[in-house]
């Protein structure tokens, strides 16, 4: 199956619910996260915060949801060197709701997500080791057509003025393909301005955990 960025919707959302403590989240996969009367549903946007950098500051949906229990569907955790069972795993869960569409999205250029290694040169080989080392911080860039009444702009610039804000994203594709990433926003305060093109204004978009992907068929 081969996906086009024609026909893309892009969102963004300041708004989360109250904390629901977790008390475990299990070494499977799917993961299952354990939180006394949490009250999610099924197919809800949950933002998981907990000790395990693969998983936390990231956008999970519930599945399989029941009383206290609930599953964060396609998150695998069953390794334990990357996800210690313990308390690394309590933490919390938050709904994600209001979203906000991006309008007037003209060009969208990710940022960073490549590889990083680690290049050994020990004294007793003639070639040097490629070790991997994880990756990248991302993100996704926007040039947006500048249009300061625009409601979705107006909150961007307050969100930016804010350095501290984090909000959730989430980028729909033609074909079901849902992308979900949590971090910060910042757009700029000066648009770009050329006699034979409209006015536009760039938005960034800095990822702090892993980016969450489904596909609704």
């Amino acid at each position: 199956m081969y996906l086009t960025a024609v026909g893309s919707k892009f969102f963004y959302s300041t708004s989360f619910g109250l904390k629901k403590t977790v008390s475990t989240v299990s070494n499977a996969d799917p993961a299952v996260a354990t939180s006394a009367a949490h009250g999610f549903a099924n197919g809800q946007e949950l933002l998981l915060l907990n000790g395990w950098e693969d998983a936390s500051e990231s956008i999970w949906r519930a599945q399989d949801v029941a009383a206290g229990t609930l599953e964060l569907e396609d998150l695998d955790t069953a390794d334990t060197e990357w996800f210690p069972s313990g308390t690394a795993s309590q933490g919390s869960l938050q709904l994600v709701d209001n979203w906000q569409e991006i309008g007037q999205v003209l060009e969208v250029s990710n940022t960073g997500g490549g590889r990083r290694d680690i290049t050994v040169s020990p004294l007793a080989r003639r070639n040097s080791i490629v070790l991997p080392a994880g990756f990248e911080a991302s993100g996704i860039d926007f040039t947006l057509g500048y249009d300061p009444s625009r409601v979705d702009q107006k909150a961007m610039d307050k969100i930016s003025r804010r350095l501290s804000a984090r909000v959730a994203f989430k980028f729909v594709l033609p074909g079901g393909a849902k992308l979900y990433a949590y971090g910060f926003l910042q757009k700029s305060g000066v648009p770009q301005m050329a006699s034979q093109d409209v006015v536009k204004v760039n938005v960034s978009c800095s990822f702090l955990g892993m980016v969450s992907t489904y596909v609704d068929v």
